[in-house]
């Protein structure tokens, strides 16, 4: 009896895992419709009135996308400096992708976070090479975040000061556009899955350029197979 009451468990257990995996995997999503308004404007228009958001004293920048319609971009910090005996770099960028849909007038949003933080050196007479990168798809309920760093900006001549120094919040983004998009009728709808906020299109070979990308085996980036350097962290290949 306890075997069998074990075993319900776990194959409840074990289809609640199965629904959130496919869940945050975009399925069973709801796509929206439900609160759209019937005097919603045309997609063109939105598209139009969501570019004309951009601002040069804004951080952030609204592009035509290739694969969904418009993107949202906040390159937050780009920072390279030096130390005593290495080098480093701080890079972390968000991107919403903006999906129009106009049979339901919803206006789906992707989020995607990406940081990366590597660090080549020596300890002693011994090389040392730290590498890290975080990246996050989905749906951002929360972001805030302060960053400041001092180092050598130059080494000949030596000139050392502040490296870095950036302030995101995702509201400063996302409320602007959430804003103009529900007072044009439409429905803001956030996805966890990225393929609820793309066009649905037959796959595409892998383009020349980049089948022939290998990565740098000292900070993970993207570089040209034939290249003699990696072109972000300098490091020979």
């Amino acid at each position: 009896m306890w075997m069998i009451a074990g075993l319900l468990i776990g194959l409840v257990g074990c289809g609640v895992g199965i629904y959130f995996a496919l869940y945050a995997a975009g399925f069973f999503q709801y796509l929206g419709g439900k609160k759209a308004s019937t005097s919603a404007i045309n997609k063109n228009e939105l598209i139009q009135r969501l570019l004309a958001l951009n601002d040069p004293s804004k951080p952030y920048h609204i592009i035509k996308g290739e694969d969904t319609d418009l993107i949202a971009e906040w390159n937050i910090v780009d920072a390279g400096w030096y130390g005593i005996f290495s080098k480093n770099h701080l890079s972390e960028n968000y991107r919403a992708l903006l999906l129009l849909d106009e049979e339901r007038h919803s206006v789906r949003c992707y989020e995607e976070l990406r940081k990366m933080n590597w660090s080549a050196g020596t300890t002693g007479l011994e090389p040392n090479v730290y590498y890290q990168k975080n990246t996050f798809g989905g749906r951002i309920l929360y972001k805030k975040e302060r960053g400041k760093g001092y180092g050598i900006n130059q080494l000949s001549p030596i000139e050392a000061g502040e490296v870095y120094d950036y302030n995101f919040d995702i509201n400063e983004i996302r409320g602007p556009i959430e804003v103009a998009i529900k007072a044009s009728g439409w429905e803001w709808v956030p996805v966890t899955g990225r393929k609820n906020a793309t066009f649905k299109s037959p796959l595409t070979a892998v383009p020349a350029a980049m089948a022939d990308d290998i990565f740098c085996s000292h900070c993970g980036g993207n570089a040209r197979s034939d290249a003699a350097f990696c072109p972000n962290c300098g490091a020979k290949l």
